[in-house]
């Protein structure tokens, strides 16, 4: 750069006496100019990839809200692994990936899974060390993916077949991602969004110390920051970091869907073009941050603002989309600078935290333990069982005789009960050998240029959040500007509350597992981090993780076949007649009969296909993975019928449509249904 700027000096000196000594200066430079140009506007290399990991759609109990009556019934938006990879142009070695997919909660050995299949393709180019894979946190994707410890299932069981098509496809975003890789930029922005979340416990942020509310004008953190990726050819992609809860599909709802962020990810990937079959397709990560506290429910009683519970997350996924699209348009600052991260694992079943985080001298945190509060649910988001509620702080002896009577829960001890005070425990399950779930937690810090990305295992709350934000970047220099911190990454470890919030055992503070000092600890964890980010030192882990692959009980998906269908009926036949037209704003249904679809997972197929008519033949202008429709298996007579539905757009055009039915057979032939044309007009 400094004989450029000489030549340049020269030029401008030369000028007054040569012109044709200054254009041969130039002509010189030239060259060198270019390529430190391009270097300084494109001085990463980047990629993007998406792969489908919708769950089980039938006879899967739902994850999040914990109700053994929540169990799927079909599909309304498919779900997805979006993945980014982006390493230094100068350096390739230095690189990081980042996921985002439509789940409720990583189990670390998803990300365990995918590094070592990433490593049989490309050496150790991947590790854990690099690679964060983060869950959005939906609340109606199907659970059963968590490798249980007890044959008793009080974490839902593992059904192999489902983890290994979440792993399969997380791992084939990543490979698409690397595939794709090319100069480009990484442009960054942030604003707020308005009215998209309020926060669900103010009781407990309350708690907080006035002059530290006092700090901040709201109680939830309304910043959304978003990264727009561009190559040469234009935009490729956008990830973007805003906290909200996923729970505007509530606990009534049957269906598969990615909830607001979903939809959001959706509607912007569709307004660009996006075709989910393509490697070139646009990719819009709507990730998730630290929520712990935030619902968009904002009626506080399960509801609001829309009238349903999918208005709701229409409202707050358009609302996530137009900022985005917004930041997305405006966003002109380019991220430069290095790509470094440091990961450690950390027990904290027994873990010291110095005065300098707890203010009270050397604490410890706990062996994991569910409180009371956690039974009786969020009251704002629903759940919970009635025998128990938010608050409760007294042990209960004939709760807890009920509890070891009905699912076999071990009786919490004395120890435990006094480090995880104020809680009332329900469930111990730090302690024995081994321990009913793991102690040990992966916890990054990377950066990517001038962003700071804070990678956490858990649901973190507003202001837990905003002190280790705070606590990451009091250890690094001026070259941090932006920092995000990315919930429900390579594990599930809970919630972390403040110490303060902890105390009133709402909801949260009752799922904080590690008890009072849980977040001081992850602060000090963050803190180390963040310095030999800063210094550039190694970072070692002197703890290795309790991998239980191969050891919990594996368990058969729930693939019921039903009764054989009526005598003369076929599989895809329709079983009742349609109307011969429809206009916009109607909603089409048809039934076809049909088979259970998780008796053939993972087959990858769309269950739904809406097609046109034009000169060259039928035409796909829908299918299962849009927002217009539904599938829904139930049975009839004992037999599975497919119920199908399509909630027809404004913008659509007038013509000749129909609804075709794919399916798998009871030997897994795929075997297909076509309903009878129907007219479609604007009037």
């Amino acid at each position: 750069m400094l004989s450029i700027q000489r030549s340049i000096r020269q030029w401008t000196d030369a000028s007054r006496r040569s012109v044709g000594g200054a254009l041969l200066l130039y002509l010189l430079a030239l060259p060198g100019l270019a390529q430190e140009h391009h270097q300084a506007q494109t001085p990463y290399l980047v990629g993007r990839g998406m792969a489908d990991i919708t769950g089980p759609e039938v006879g899967m109990p739902l994850w999040g809200f914990g109700r053994p009556d929540q169990i799927d019934e079909g599909l309304h938006i498919r779900l997805r692994s979006r993945a980014f990879v982006m390493t230094q142009a100068t350096d390739a070695t230095q690189r990081l990936v980042f996921v985002s997919a439509d789940l409720g909660s990583i189990d670390h050995h998803i990300a365990l899974e995918v590094v070592e299949r990433l490593q049989q393709r490309y050496g150790k180019t991947y590790t854990l060390d690099n690679v964060i894979i983060s869950a959005t946190h939906t609340h109606a994707g199907p659970s059963g993916y968590w490798h249980s410890r007890t044959a008793t299932g009080l974490d839902g069981g593992l059904y192999p077949a489902h983890f290994d098509a979440i792993v399969a496809g997380i791992t084939a975003s990543i490979v698409k991602a690397h595939e794709d890789l090319q100069p480009g930029k990484i442009l960054i922005n942030t604003g707020p969004v308005v009215d998209a979340g309020v926060n669900r416990s103010v009781i407990a942020y309350q708690e907080n110390p006035e002059r530290e509310r006092n700090r901040y004008s709201e109680n939830t953190n309304t910043t959304m920051t978003l990264l727009k990726f561009v190559g040469s050819d234009g935009a490729l992609g956008m990830i973007n970091w805003y906290a909200l809860h996923p729970t505007a599909m509530n606990y009534y709802n049957r269906l598969i869907s990615g909830d607001h962020k979903g939809y959001a990810s959706l509607q912007m990937e569709k307004r660009r073009g996006t075709r989910y079959a393509s490697s070139d397709d646009f990719v819009a990560a709507f990730a998730q941050s630290d929520p712990g506290d935030v619902t968009p429910n904002t009626h506080l009683n399960n509801t609001g603002p829309g009238e349903t519970d999918v208005d709701t997350t229409r409202i707050m996924g358009e609302r996530q989309a137009v900022v985005a699209q917004a930041l997305f348009n405006g966003a002109e600052e380019a991220l430069v600078g290095e790509i470094d991260s440091r990961r450690l694992y950390v027990d904290l079943s027994h873990y010291a935290v110095d005065d300098k985080f707890t203010g009270m001298g050397t604490q410890y945190t706990c062996p994991s333990a569910y409180g009371y509060a956690f039974a009786g649910g969020s009251t704002e988001d629903g759940g919970g069982h009635f025998l128990f509620k938010e608050g409760m702080t007294e042990q209960s002896r004939w709760r807890d005789w009920l509890i070891r009577r009905i699912i076999g829960a071990p009786e919490w001890t004395d120890s435990v009960k006094t480090c995880q005070a104020p809680k009332a425990i329900l469930l111990q399950t730090g302690t024995g050998t081994p321990p009913l779930q793991s102690q040990i937690r992966s916890i990054t810090v990377a950066r990517i240029g001038q962003l700071v990305i804070l990678a956490l295992p858990a649901e973190v709350t507003t202001m837990a959040g905003r002190r280790l934000r705070d606590s990451v970047m009091d250890e690094l220099g001026e070259w941090a500007r932006y920092i995000v911190l990315a919930g429900y990454a390579n594990g599930y470890a809970g919630y972390i509350t403040t110490p303060e919030e902890y105390r009133l055992q709402q909801y949260e503070g009752g799922h904080t597992l590690h008890g009072r000092w849980s977040l001081p600890a992850y602060q000090q964890i963050v803190s180390q981090l963040a310095a030999a980010l800063e210094s550039g030192a190694p970072v070692a882990s002197h703890i290795a993780y309790d991998d239980w692959r191969g050891k919990s009980l594996g368990l058969p998906l729930p693939s019921g076949a039903g009764k054989p269908l009526p005598h003369g009926a076929r599989f895809g036949e329709l079983l009742t007649p349609m109307a011969p037209r429809y206009r916009v704003g109607d909603t089409v249904t048809a039934k076809f009969w049909s088979t259970n679809p998780t008796a053939h997972f993972p087959k990858g197929t769309n269950y739904l296909l809406v097609e046109r008519k034009t000169a060259s033949g039928w035409s796909r202008v829908a299918d299962d993975g849009d927002w217009t429709t539904r599938v829904r298996w139930q049975l009839e007579a004992g037999a599975y019928v497919a119920a199908l539905s399509w909630a027809i757009p404004q913008d659509t055009p007038s013509g000749e449509y129909r609804l075709l039915h794919v399916g798998h057979d009871t030997r897994g032939v795929q075997f297909s249904g076509t309903s009878a044309p129907f007219e479609i007009t604007d009037g």
